[in-house]
């Protein structure tokens, strides 16, 4: 998502979140940084492979919400936006057209 939306590539994960550090609020920064944190748990198993670390349903929850959240966040809201935008520049032409025709 990171990526698609930010149009930031880097080596790593750690590299685009930091690339859009001054583009996010800074909890949300902070949260992308926890998340991929507890990615590199299940990534990077070869540090420790007598560990292992679950995560229960409801913190798995928790991960999806805020998966739901940046969608509409990132997504359905520049979505909405967008198409306000435009409507409200076809009625201030369709005015302008009112005002001046011809």
């Amino acid at each position: 998502m990171i990526r698609d939306f930010w149009g930031v590539t880097s080596g790593n994960l750690a590299g685009e979140i930091d690339l859009i550090k001054d583009k996010i609020p800074a909890d949300q920064y902070r949260v992308l940084n926890g998340v991929r944190r507890l990615g590199n748990i299940g990534a990077h198993m070869e540090k420790d492979v007598n560990l292992i670390v679950d995560i229960d349903p409801g913190e798995a929850q928790k991960l999806v919400k805020l998966l739901e959240l940046l969608l509409k966040d990132w997504y359905i809201a520049r979505h909405e936006r967008e198409e306000l935008y435009r409507e409200i520049l076809v009625i201030d032409e369709k005015k302008q057209d009112e005002r001046h025709p011809g």
